[in-house]
């Protein structure tokens, strides 16, 4: 019986969609940026922000920290950490969540999800966490979340966490945690 559970079990899990490095644990020794994840930053322009893992005050474990230069124009441009996640049921509903903290951000951490086309250049789908202005730092964890049901068509189901630029000049976000799990 427990030989039968434990085979189940093998089989449901490689069916579940598999985050890469979720809580940003495993960090890379040549770049020291969390293994799994991509980072975006403007061409020829990568001073203007940082991607940094940390362990924060009070904690036990890492977690992702993107910071906005002080100096950074006014545009309109979002940073964050991507990657394709593997394992998404076309037809299924999924809800894609993150904790986040903030310091000196105007609006809230966001997480984004695209499904792609077979192309990668084409949206079946889009879906975004809600959007929120501050008035001061989030400094207890707080899950941001959204919910994206999976069309046919969507060949790359990519995830994305991160922050506007505009109007956040200076600020840092602290992302952790993140879960992809179907929504019932």
């Amino acid at each position: 019986m427990e030989m039968f559970f434990a085979v189940l079990l093998g089989v449901v899990a490689t069916d579940a969609p598999v985050v890469s490095n979720p809580g940003f644990e495993q960090v890379s020794e040549q770049t020291g940026l969390p293994q799994g994840w991509l980072f975006t930053a403007l061409p020829n322009e990568a001073h203007l922000v940082r991607y940094e893992t940390k362990v924060g005050e009070g904690q036990e474990s890492r977690a992702l920290l993107i910071t906005v230069a002080n100096d950074h124009p006014d545009k309109k441009v979002a940073y964050n950490a991507h990657q394709d996640v593997p394992g998404i049921i076309a037809g299924k509903s999924y809800r894609v969540s993150a904790k986040v903290r903030t310091q000196g951000l105007r609006t809230l951490p966001m997480i984004v999800v695209q499904c792609l086309d077979s192309s990668e250049s084409k949206f079946v789908a889009f879906a975004r966490s809600p959007e929120r202005a501050l008035n001061a730092d989030v400094q207890q964890w707080e899950r941001i979340e959204t919910t994206v049901l999976v069309p046919d068509g969507t060949a790359t189901f990519r995830l994305r966490i991160g922050i506007p630029a505009e109007g956040n000049a200076g600020g840092t976000a602290m992302i952790d945690d993140i879960e992809v799990v179907e929504a019932r």
